[in-house]
């Protein structure tokens, strides 16, 4: 995913899938890129979140905070998004995210987002189970 193709982010993440060509091609639009080197933080446990990712390239941790100590609960990889729970629901952001390798990631304000799933309810949809399998995923690591 070099370039900002929505074809090809259609093939690599399922809230593109679900989006008609043209939602696809008004998100990128609105969204820009970024490159983080590897340990880099992209965003924290507890911190506020208005910003969808979309990972382009690399592969990132995700951890919580479990009593105090560090906890891996998943991994990232190219093609995958974060950041949808708290942005959309306006929450906390529930885990830290760090590159584990360089990162190119898609980022897509709340605006952008907003916008675009008003006109598609299925990709809304999309992101709301994603948000909630991610949650039980998070509970079942930390009882681990």
């Amino acid at each position: 995913m070099s370039e900002l193709d929505p074809s090809a982010l259609a093939k690599a993440s399922r809230l593109f899938e679900a989006l008609d060509a043209e939602g696809r091609k008004e998100l990128l639009s609105r969204a820009g890129r970024q490159k983080f080197p590897a340990g880099h933080v992209l965003c924290r446990e507890g911190d506020s979140g208005d910003v969808l990712y979309v990972l382009a390239k690399g592969d990132a941790r995700v951890t919580v905070d479990d009593l105090g100590a560090e906890k891996e609960i998943g991994r990232l990889s190219s093609g995958q998004f974060f950041g949808e729970q708290a942005m959309l629901s306006g929450s906390k952001r529930q885990a830290t995210v760090t590159a584990l390798t360089e990162l190119e990631v898609v980022a897509f304000p709340r605006a952008a987002v907003d916008a675009v799933l008003g006109k598609n309810p299925r990709a809304r949809t999309v992101l709301a189970t994603a948000g909630l399998q991610r949650s039980e995923e998070a509970a079942q690591k930390l009882l681990e």
